[in-house]
């Protein structure tokens, strides 16, 4: 069989760093990062520090960068599969060393994936869990090979998650669940501890690093806060340099106090969703299911209860403007009559659906006569979404449906999504390195009491089939055609209504460093919290 080869030059993932560096490079500085946490201690283990370290301190093997649809290879330099897609070759990059200069080698690859078999809370995203990959073998210093029991073109996507160790350290300690790695040697651009406070915690760069003269900065502060209400005047002040929390009324608060450095860029990130639960009244019925969703105002919702920081989302296949690229144009053709604001056309159909006012108190009731009391679930604590859901209340009162918050604690609003024990519930979608893995999450009966997304009702075995089939073939146009059919079915079933995307919270300051992306230069979804994509960000960030 023909091999399918997704083969990537080391050179062209750095042709944007090139062309967004015009000026003149100055090496050092400092970066100073806010975290939400309850302070810092000396332990340096990725997998037991929330995310603090990958990217930092530890290289990913490659990015999947969802906003350019391209591969940032890192320490591996191209990945390969067999005609079969049965067999995975990861090829690292040459002369790889850790920041003790010892060799990063393949022999480092195969023991900390394989390590995650004997931790099952470190094998992030279960690719031994699976019980699909069969084995990973170190086949020359060089290259890394995963056998796979069944064909899977999509399993290449899992290994960004996974934290590169060196086996020569981490091999004689006793029990990695408890191990804070105290003398941590890495591969990533910051490896080298200069204190760790309480409060404050700094790392600088890696002197063994495999890209010449990166970073351009000498080091990475972090400094704690308890929530968002503390990092707000701090950015304000210019005590942190970036920022990825939510700021009201950003443009007067944080912009207006230096016009010249101070800026935001806030491009989609999730989309947000109305679910509701088709397994009880109304939402049993599609016109209901549909009627509400047109009876919606989604701009006003955006500029008037949130800020006008989202942008309204349209598209009434399941996705949002993040997966601009795999938007089916058809589908929205066909079906955004759903999604546009018509108060006429809801009420209709709601009529025609048996769901009128039958006691006469301005109302509408299900058919049996029940009373109708929608009571849409939000976390207690999350202004901007409670306001939201206040503003859609009053739109759904305009067709006559009753409606109103229900603010509960996040371990309920947890479970009661996860046990599909709610009516409707506003949440987010699932953000991945492919809209597929949004409508697995969706539709994936394996997924139903395990996410948030799933417990709306709709599944089907042909779904299953349909969503298992995109990881059997590697032809990009057969992926494509399976993203349309699930975008079309999504619009005909409307499990969820769709909001608005939200935002991408980033904030970031020019006083002292530049580099950043932004509108112009939209190299990689601006994401703190996301070790591949800070690692990216860190590649291009210098002195002013």
């Amino acid at each position: 069989m023909q091999k399918k080869t997704l083969i990537a030059s080391i050179a062209a993932g750095f042709i944007s760093i090139a062309a967004h560096a015009s000026q003149e490079i100055k090496q050092g500085g400092t970066l100073t990062v806010p975290i939400i946490n309850t302070g810092f201690v000396q332990n340096f283990n990725p997998y037991t520090t929330k995310d603090l370290l990958n990217g930092i301190m530890f290289e990913p093997l490659l990015v999947f960068n969802n906003m350019t649809g391209k591969t940032d290879f890192r320490l591996a330099k191209s990945y390969q599969y067999s005609g079969d897609l049965k067999t995975l070759t990861l090829t690292l990059r040459d002369q790889l060393k850790w920041s003790d200069g010892s060799p990063l080698t393949a022999d480092d690859v195969v023991y900390s994936l394989t390590m995650t078999k004997a931790y099952p809370a470190f094998d992030l995203k279960g690719i031994w869990s699976g019980k699909n990959l069969q084995s990973i073998t170190a086949k020359n210093a060089t290259t890394v090979v995963f056998q796979l029991k069944d064909a899977d073109s999509t399993f290449v996507w899992n290994l960004e998650n996974y934290h590169i160790l060196p086996k020569h350290i981490w091999s004689k300690a006793s029990d990695l669940s408890k191990f804070t790695n105290p003398n941590p040697v890495g591969s990533g651009p910051m490896t080298t501890v200069k204190y760790v406070k309480p409060q404050q915690m700094k790392l600088c760069r890696n002197p063994a690093y495999y890209l010449e003269n990166r970073p351009y900065l000498d080091c990475v502060v972090y400094r704690s806060y308890n929530d968002n209400s503390q990092i707000q005047p701090a950015l304000i002040k210019g005590e942190i340099d970036w920022g990825s929390n939510f700021i009201a009324d950003v443009e007067s608060t944080f912009v207006a106090k230096d016009k010249a450095n101070n800026h935001f860029w806030y491009p989609p990130n999730d989309a947000i969703h109305l679910y509701m639960n088709t397994r009880k009244k109304p939402f049993d019925d599609l016109r209901v299911r549909q009627a509400l969703s047109m009876a919606l105002d989604r701009k006003a919702i955006v500029d008037i209860a949130a800020y006008g920081y989202p942008t309204p989302n349209f598209n009434v296949g399941g996705i949002g403007e993040l997966y601009k690229t795999y938007i089916d144009a058809k589908v929205n053709q066909k079906y955004g009559y759903l999604t546009r604001y018509d108060v006429k056309k809801a009420r209709s159909l709601l009529d025609e659906a048996g769901i009128v006012d039958r006691d006469g108190d301005g109302f509408r009731d299900n058919k049996d006569g029940s009373p109708i009391d929608l009571k849409i679930e939000v976390v207690n604590g999350w202004t901007d979404w409670i306001q939201v859901v206040q503003m859609v209340s009053e739109y759904f009162a305009d067709v006559g449906v009753k409606a109103g918050v229900k603010m509960v604690d996040w371990a309920v609003y947890d479970k009661n999504l996860k046990d599909s024990n709610y009516t409707m519930a506003i949440n987010w979608s699932l953000v991945a390195t492919n809209p597929i893995l949004a409508y697995q999450d969706y539709f994936s009966t394996a997924r139903i009491g395990k996410t948030w997304h799933a417990g709306h009702g709709i599944h089907t075995p042909e779904t299953d089939k349909l969503i298992e089939s995109f990881g059997k073939t590697a032809d990009a146009g057969q992926q494509q055609e399976i993203l349309s059919r699930l975008q079309a079915f999504t619009a005909q079933q409307m499990p969820f209504i769709p909001l608005f995307s939200n935002p991408t919270w980033f904030q970031y300051s020019t006083k002292k460093i530049v580099g950043w992306p932004d509108a112009e230069h939209p190299y990689v979804q601006p994401v703190w919290y996301y070790g591949g994509k800070r690692v990216i960000i860190l590649d291009h960030l210098h002195l002013k």
